[in-house]
């Protein structure tokens, strides 16, 4: 039975698990290659208090892209917005405070179901904004002018975590934003 009543120590042992299995996956580039075994000897606990707190290799990377997507909705800047530009702020802040942990998850290969996702989550805001906006005149391929920017921006920021790429988090910004400023000058 996994622990329901999380106190300070169950807490620590999950976040030790998951920093643990992110660091590992950030060398071996593969979940299927990370066993319990070397995930429990490397993070100093025994296989039981593993098993307390999941079930399997899975189970920790369903609850890591489950916080991800779950700090996304929960960030009132980055949802509760109704500003294209405050959009922008507070997704770039968004990645900046989650930068270590999205560095090392990019290195994986396994990191494009978890991008995909937080793609997913950053075209469905920009097209609430869109579909509110009455300024909005030419609507044509406007959804997949939007989705080809989006994943763009986040294959871009993988490439820089993992060293692929000489552009920043801080350039993506400046180009997002200038980009930005060219799609509204050319849809109203």
């Amino acid at each position: 039975m996994k622990v329901k009543n999380l106190n300070n120590s169950s807490v620590k042992t999950k976040r030790l698990i998951k920093n643990t299995f992110i660091q590992m996956l950030s060398e071996k580039k593969e979940v299927g290659k990370i066993s319990v075994s070397e995930l429990v000897e490397r993070a100093e606990i025994s296989r039981a208090t593993f098993y307390a707190h999941f079930d399997d290799i899975y189970d920790v990377v369903e609850e890591f892209e489950r916080e991800i997507i779950d700090e996304f909705f929960t960030n009132a800047k980055l949802l509760a917005t109704d500003d294209y530009e405050k959009f922008f702020e507070a997704l770039f802040a968004f990645m900046k405070q989650n930068n270590d942990n999205y560095k090392m998850m990019c290195k994986s290969d396994e990191v494009l179901f978890s991008a995909k996702k937080l793609a997913t989550l950053g075209i469905n805001k920009f097209m609430e904004l869109i579909n509110s906006d009455p300024h909005i005149k030419n609507r044509k391929f406007i959804e997949l002018e939007i989705s080809i920017f989006i994943e763009g921006l986040l294959f871009e920021y993988v490439k820089y975590c993992r060293g692929l790429t000489a552009i920043t988090p801080n350039e993506l910004y400046i180009y997002a934003k200038s980009w930005y400023e060219k799609f509204m000058k050319d849809r109203c």
